[in-house]
């Protein structure tokens, strides 16, 4: 048997400014996590209010260690400056790159997965580890109980369940600042990150954006986990002006980037990945979201008689196209009403109550959960007003009752809260769940109903403007309209 080569070294460069407790913990991770024999540790002061503190304290849990080396500016720098200066100044190695916060906390074996994963492909550039707060490369990215916290605890048990059944990597737009491993080829060719961005914010995604335009790609590493608290270095009032400014720098200077951004969430990303809360849930609840089909006004009767049968102990959201929400709350008192459009939550199990016979509540079905039911009656509400499918129906029904879970009219009659309870406790088919995700997402791209912009609209563009001028303003205004 042949070993295989050691791999390349990483230097791991943590900025420091002003988060006492985060940096402490982070360094003593650091210490349990890192091999020092191949890697280093680069720690840069960037003269923050608690400069003299973190200095002291450094010196307290670091010593003379000497896989660790220090660096206090002179003067405040700001992140991107800070990043810069480590990078191309101070560290003189040769070595990859791992940019890593000084709020995080790290694993065991995190740096070898990354570099291993860096290591696949020539065209991988930058790779990022999966973590409970770092936007897509979140996991559970969408949860079943959207008002729950995604604690680094979920993290580690959700991770561990799907770790197995997800790639080994996956293609991203862009990989995440937190934890951000660098080709030390890409620095030297591009060098790092634009000043534009200073003091902080979207530098991370430029410079992914930058080299990606030369087939560079950003990676998440799904076996790497890396816990990380947050932003904590601007004030409430600045971080939302520079992110919704910086953002609009990108979707202007890339106008592929928001193609791509959905382009990864329909096309690139595994749906083990977007159902990982499914497949590991928190709790024991059952939780359902009610659908029916598009084409016309929902059948409400037949939606009351399905939330009717559901029965106690099930935690039921009616979901329905932003137009009708509001007579779904009026006829529904008590039940969550959700528009599809917005929704960002999974479920144990999606019921449709109708015919499946309309790309977009396949689309919407598809997007809800990995299990689905399907309630069609006897009434056929999947008819619009006048009687009729609607044209080219039954062919998609024909395709898509592959993927039907279960249906009280299959087999020997039982309670509708009878299947539920039994389908949210069957195991998901992974191999299924990515075939029936494949067909949605194709059947939807033919019709037309998921289209992929060739650069920000004029509407987006301003509203970035106008919130990053005026932020608090703009998230009251998002919040009246419900988005």
């Amino acid at each position: 048997m042949t070993s295989l080569p050691p791999r390349r070294s990483v230097t791991v460069v943590v900025p420091l400014y002003d988060d006492l407790p985060g940096i402490e913990a982070c360094l003593a991770s650091l210490v349990e996590n890192v091999d020092f024999t191949l890697d280093r540790v680069l720690l840069t002061n960037d003269a923050g209010p608690l400069a003299d503190e973190i200095e002291a304290r450094v010196d307290e849990l670091i010593g003379d260690h000497v896989g660790f080396s220090y660096h206090r500016n002179p003067r405040n720098l700001g992140f991107v400056g800070n990043c810069n200066q480590a990078v191309l100044e101070l560290d003189s190695t040769g070595n990859d790159v791992l940019l890593l916060n000084s709020d995080t906390v790290t694993t065991r074996g995190f740096i070898d997965e990354l570099a291993a994963v860096l290591a696949l492909s020539p065209d991988h550039g930058v790779v990022t580890a999966r973590s409970n707060n770092a936007t897509i490369a979140s996991l559970p990215h969408r949860l079943r109980d959207a008002g729950s916290p995604r604690s680094p605890s979920r993290t580690r048990r959700t991770h561990a369940a799907v770790a197995a059944l997800l790639p080994r990597f996956t293609i991203a737009p862009v990989a995440m600042g937190f934890c951000y491993l660098v080709r030390r080829e890409l620095i030297d060719e591009y060098g790092f990150f634009d000043e534009t961005f200073a003091p902080g914010y979207g530098e991370e995604n430029d410079f992914c954006l930058r080299v990606g335009l030369d087939g560079h790609s950003s990676v998440l590493a799904n076996r790497a986990l890396v816990f990380h608290v947050g932003s904590t270095s601007f004030s409430s009032d600045l971080a939302p002006r520079l992110r919704f400014g910086h953002e609009k720098i990108l979707v202007e200077r890339y106008p592929f980037y928001v193609a791509a951004q959905q382009m990864f969430f329909h096309r690139d990303r595994d749906p083990v990945d977007t159902f990982a809360d499914v497949f590991a849930p928190e709790d024991d609840s059952v939780r359902v979201a009610l659908t029916s089909p598009v084409t016309d006004r929902p059948d409400w009767d037949a939606l009351s008689r399905a939330l009717a049968d559901v029965g106690p102990g099930t935690e039921c959201t009616v979901v329905v196209p932003r137009r009708w929400t509001r007579g779904a709350r009026r006829r529904f008192k008590g039940v969550d009403v959700t528009d599809r459009a917005t929704t960002r939550a999974v479920f144990d199990v999606a019921v449709h109550v109708g015919r499946l016979d309309d790309v977009p509540a396949a689309l919407a079905l598809n997007d809800l959960s990995p299990r689905w039911l399907v309630v069609e009656g006897p009434e056929k509400v999947g008819t619009s007003s006048r009687g009729a499918r609607p044209p080219g129906g039954s062919g998609i029904h024909h395709v898509l009752e592959e993927f039907i879970d279960a249906s009280p009219g299959r087999g020997e009659p039982r309670p509708l809260g009878v299947i539920l309870a039994a389908l949210s406790r069957a195991p998901i088919d992974a191999e299924r769940l990515r075939r029936r995700w494949d067909v949605v997402i194709g059947l939807a791209t033919e019709a037309g109903v998921i289209t992929y912009p060739r650069r920000a609209s004029v509407r987006r563009r301003a509203a970035l403007a106008f919130a990053s001028r005026w932020p608090q303003l703009a998230d009251s205004a998002r919040k009246a309209l419900g988005r």
